[in-house]
């Protein structure tokens, strides 16, 4: 005869208190002196926040936070933009959802599929700050009211379009890069504009990918094969120069963009470029040649040395002074080169200090393998050493998207610059200053703890801890 042993007492309220706020005679001290301040303080926030708070200078002026000077001719531009970039951001998602499968398949794991809740769950941040500006949307401000809820639709829609690339077969996986990439620069350009200059980024992403594809294997002769996989990336990229110049539709120049759509946009240009550019100096700064690694080290530790904002000034007066005098750069382009720079020393410190702990014998074995130093080095070290600096990488990237701030003192109308113009208004000279620094407070903390949640994921699913 077989007994089942009891089940454990269940858990009461008093039990958990006793537990996690009264454990020892200085915890429950700490929980009475904390505990009546932490309700206080709240009392005092929902107060503000619901009753006192003068809430008008956001509500009147949403639109002008959100696309800054933006002329209502020119909305369709935004719309338009935002609805392309859902496309592209849901064709990446599903592509990587699908290559992750891949992996998984090919190592013989089990599959974890992403769900809808979980999403929800690290995003909460971004869905709540969608929320405040949908409750924010007045028939003043945004015309008819139901215009933003159709709009939110109207990007959930298209990234859940995009998602299903993960649908492709296996071998046109790539297909769906391409187009993410594609999306990505044609969404950018719809507000920028088609000039004759903006076919650079497609010919690039089309060129390598016809060079890569051409259909040459059935040739022996290698000069021959890499001669025909050259002519057809060069025939692509010609073409599109072609498309490009019959086009060549003018747009809104970097200088009339504001708002946090220009916070958003030059932030992500920012990091996608410090980060590459760190990584060579990082990589510079451990070469065993001694002119490379000087030139590294002098660099960022002159970079890491100076403020920011004293860059930011150095590029608007002298970086005009280094770049050829038919070149004119806007002051955006001049602070995104500052940002760049600036956080890829800090970005290159961070990736020395993975590869520095990573044991010498990761880099023997791949020697013992018979690999050449490149490849050791792509496929072995930098993997690993980039897993193990995640948190820091990412802290990097908010502490970027935060520093964006500072183009306000260089009169730069971004997403905290724009307060200057509200507060310029008579209805709102000295009314709701508090209110607005909270709204942009709370829009800077939804971007940057999605990322942060974003970061936890990815943790641990590398199970970076272990």
């Amino acid at each position: 005869m077989t007994t089942t042993a009891p089940a454990p007492p269940r858990e009461t309220s008093l039990d958990w208190v006793k537990k996690n706020l009264f454990r020892n005679w200085w915890s429950g001290l700490i929980s009475v002196i904390l505990l009546p301040l932490s309700l206080y303080l709240a009392y005092r926030a929902l107060r503000f926040l619901f009753v006192t708070g003068q809430w008008d200078a956001v509500r009147v002026n949403l639109t002008l936070f959100m696309q800054g000077t933006f002329s209502r001719d020119e909305q369709w531009r935004l719309i338009s933009q935002i609805m392309i970039f859902a496309l592209a951001f849901g064709i990446g998602l599903g592509t990587n959802s699908a290559a992750s499968h891949d992996r998984a398949q090919d190592a013989g794991l089990d599959v974890e599929r992403g769900t809808i809740a979980g999403t929800l769950a690290r995003m909460w941040s971004l869905v709540a700050f969608i929320g405040l500006l949908l409750f924010f949307a007045t028939t003043d401000d945004m015309g008819n009211l139901i215009n933003p809820f159709l709009f939110v639709g109207g990007g959930l829609v298209m990234g859940a379009v995009g998602y299903q690339a993960r649908r492709l077969p296996r071998r046109f996986r790539n297909v769906g890069w391409l187009l993410t990439m594609t999306f990505l620069v044609i969404g950018f350009q719809i507000v920028s504009g088609f000039d004759a200059g903006g076919w650079v980024p497609l010919g690039i992403i089309f060129g390598v990918s016809a060079y890569s594809i051409a259909p040459v294997d059935r040739f022996e002769a290698s000069w021959l094969r890499g001669a025909l996989r050259f002519a057809a990336a060069l025939i692509v990229v010609l073409a599109i120069r072609a498309v490009y110049a019959a086009v060549d539709t003018p747009g809104i120049g970097w200088d009339d963009w504001s708002g946090l759509h220009l916070t958003l946009m030059v932030s992500a240009i920012a990091i996608v470029l410090a980060f590459p550019l760190g990584l060579l100096l990082a990589l510079a700064r451990r070469s065993t040649l001694p002119a490379l690694r000087i030139m590294a080290t002098a660099y960022i530790e002159v970079i890491r040395g100076v403020p920011l904002i004293t860059l930011l000034f150095m590029g608007q007066f002298i970086l005009g002074f280094v770049v050829p005098q038919d070149v004119t750069l806007s002051a955006i382009t001049r602070a995104i080169a500052v940002m760049t720079f600036f956080s890829a020393a800090y970005i290159a410190e961070i990736v020395r200090g993975g590869l520095q702990a990573l044991p010498k014998g990761q880099t023997e074995a791949g020697q013992a393998l018979g690999l050449a130093p490149p490849p050791i080095m792509r496929r072995i070290v930098l993997p690993q050493a980039l897993t193990a600096v995640i948190p820091a990488m990412v802290g990097q990237f908010i502490s970027l998207f935060k520093d964006s701030s500072l183009l306000s003192i260089i009169a730069v109308l971004e997403f905290l610059g724009v307060r200057k113009i509200i507060h310029a208004q008579e209805a709102f000279r000295g009314v709701g200053i508090a209110e607005t620094l909270v709204f942009v407070a709370i829009g800077y903390w939804a971007f940057a703890f999605a990322m942060s949640r974003e970061s936890q994921r990815l943790e641990r699913r590398l199970r970076v801890s272990r």
